[in-house]
């Protein structure tokens, strides 16, 4: 099979090379949102995806003449559900994945050099940067965040992985620039730091038209349940049928024996489009999430996933620049909801709004890398 770039339509073409992590959603669905806009404003720039991110989400959400190849180069974290974390389970593949790194980057830098690869992009891998520099290419991270940073504050309760977060971090110093996100952490292993606008995906229908297509009766709220790639483990669904005056929208087949919820499924409607067209939605505080809502003003009540060192970076961003509420697990996980539904659509609207327009930004920027 031959290798993605090596068909000689792409021989003279400049070639970038994004490395998206595979935790959750939020990584691949603001990368998509840059690569989508870097294939429209530059169609000569041609793009490869690398992730181990699932194959559904690029199916739907990605340019079609973007290449994915299938590799994992970082853990992410590792989870029991959106909510609960496994500290332990995460170090211990990511001890497994050390093991491998020298041959990882040895690969990956001899396919850069193979293939004429002019940047690397990545959220937020940092082998990516180690076999960037090793080929002698500019690699750029894009990211609110750093992985380091992250199990950095895990750490103390695993003084065993220090090494781990040593390793990404002279890794991540390999970069030559962070394009980095609002809502961030740190991100001091990086050597030179650009800051971007907001990224996030919007929705272009009406909300109606959604609501009309998704069956759901005039003159109801809707909520939309939206617990990313790790799903929301037991919910039981049927104590949503309890609060009147709301229709619930969720991703699980779990769900659909209640009259007040619809099902969605990833390629029926965008999910942009969704998140448009609900008066709420309920999550954990995730950056695509939290993104969207923001970018297409819809109020959020959300629930804390645990001592993930983003969080309060993400809810300072919601309650700056949306309608927001906080829910403790056990109401949440009961579906006692009700009150505080009501309570978050009865604030008031905010009074700064982002630029969300990051996405041109980071394209323009990569492009611009391109040239040198």
């Amino acid at each position: 099979m031959p290798e993605p770039f090596a068909c000689d339509i792409y021989a003279s073409v400049k070639k970038i090379r994004y490395y998206i992590t595979g935790h959750g959603l939020g990584h691949a669905s603001r990368s998509c949102q840059i690569i989508n806009t870097l294939r429209r404003r530059h169609p000569g720039i041609a793009v490869e995806v690398v992730s181990d991110a699932h194959a559904w989400f690029f199916a739907g959400f990605l340019d079609p003449s973007v290449l994915v190849r299938r590799r994992r180069l970082d853990i992410g974290v590792l989870q029991q559900d959106s909510l609960i974390m496994q500290e332990g389970e995460t170090f211990r593949a990511c001890r497994e994945l050390m093991d491998h790194r020298e041959a990882i980057v040895a690969e990956e830098a001899r396919s850069l050099r193979e293939q004429g690869v002019d940047v690397v992009a990545a959220d937020i891998p940092a082998l990516a940067f180690a076999a960037a520099a090793r080929a002698h290419i500019p690699g750029v991270g894009i990211s609110n965040f750093s992985w380091d940073w992250i199990y950095g504050e895990m750490a103390p309760a695993h003084p065993d992985c220090a090494d781990v977060v040593q390793s990404m971090r002279r890794d991540y110093a390999c970069s030559d620039l962070l394009l980095r996100l609002p809502f961030h952490g740190p991100c001091d292993a990086f050597r030179s730091i650009e800051d971007l606008p907001l990224v996030a995906r919007r929705s272009a229908c009406i909300p109606s038209g959604v609501r009309r297509e998704l069956g759901i009766p005039e003159g109801v709220k809707v909520g939309l349940i939206s617990f990313g790639g790790f799903g929301l483990k037991d919910f039981d669904f049927s104590f949503l049928a309890t609060i009147p005056g709301w229709f619930f929208l969720a991703g699980t087949e779990m769900a659909a024996d209640c009259a007040n919820i619809r099902i969605i499924t990833p390629d029926r409607i965008p999910y942009p489009d969704l998140v448009g067209a609900a008066d709420a939605v309920i999550t954990k505080p995730g950056y695509g999430i939290v993104s969207e809502a923001i970018a297409n003003d819809t109020a959020v009540l959300y629930t804390s996933r645990g001592a993930f060192p983003e969080q309060p970076l993400l809810v300072d961003g919601l309650h700056r620049y949306g309608r927001a509420r906080e829910i403790d697990n056990n109401r949440l996980r009961r579906g006692d909801w009700g009150e505080d539904l009501e309570a978050l659509l009865a604030q008031p609207s905010p009074k700064e709004r982002p630029a969300t327009n990051g996405d041109e930004v980071a394209a323009d920027r990569l492009a611009e890398l391109c040239e040198y």
